[in-house]
């Protein structure tokens, strides 16, 4: 396994633990649901408001990083490092879902298992299985496999 796979996969794995951190810690008791409902509905309603904009907003980004003028520029300019580029932006784009997948997994149970959150959480995790920036999809999408082009 070359080092950059190997990188983003830990990455990659390293989220879903993550998630699975908040969950344990919440669901063991070790700290209680509900911790910040008290705050306030306009708190939440705010907060819901965010995140479903964020979440909106990282797919669509996350799906298309490479199609954006400024990173495919980067990564066509300069030859000998290709590499660490695609694994800059790889890891940028995994991270556009797994940060607020997060966010969301941590928000459902501070405010009280807001469902909302949760459902945030999963449409992001199911996200990641299209957007894991393997090293052979990032280069088709670049067009750095000297495969036609659209």
């Amino acid at each position: 396994m070359d080092k950059t796979r190997q990188i983003l996969l830990t990455e990659l794995v390293g989220s879903c633990l993550l998630a699975l951190l908040v969950v344990a810690v919440f669901e063991t008791g070790l700290i209680l649901p509900g911790g910040w409902a008290d705050l306030g509905n306009e708190t939440v309603v705010t907060l819901q408001f965010l995140m479903q904009m964020l979440t909106l907003a990282a797919i669509p980004l996350a799906l298309f990083l490479f199609k954006i003028g400024y990173v495919r520029a980067i990564l066509h300019t300069d030859e000998s490092h290709v590499s660490s580029h695609l694994l800059f932006w790889g890891s940028v784009r995994m991270m556009v879902l797994c940060v607020p997948m997060v966010l969301n997994m941590f928000f459902y149970y501070a405010f009280g298992d807001s469902v909302s959150f949760f459902y945030l959480a999963v449409i992001l995790a199911l996200g990641l299985f299209f957007v894991y920036p393997s090293k052979k999809r990032c280069e088709h999408e670049c067009h750095l496999d000297n495969s036609d082009h659209d």
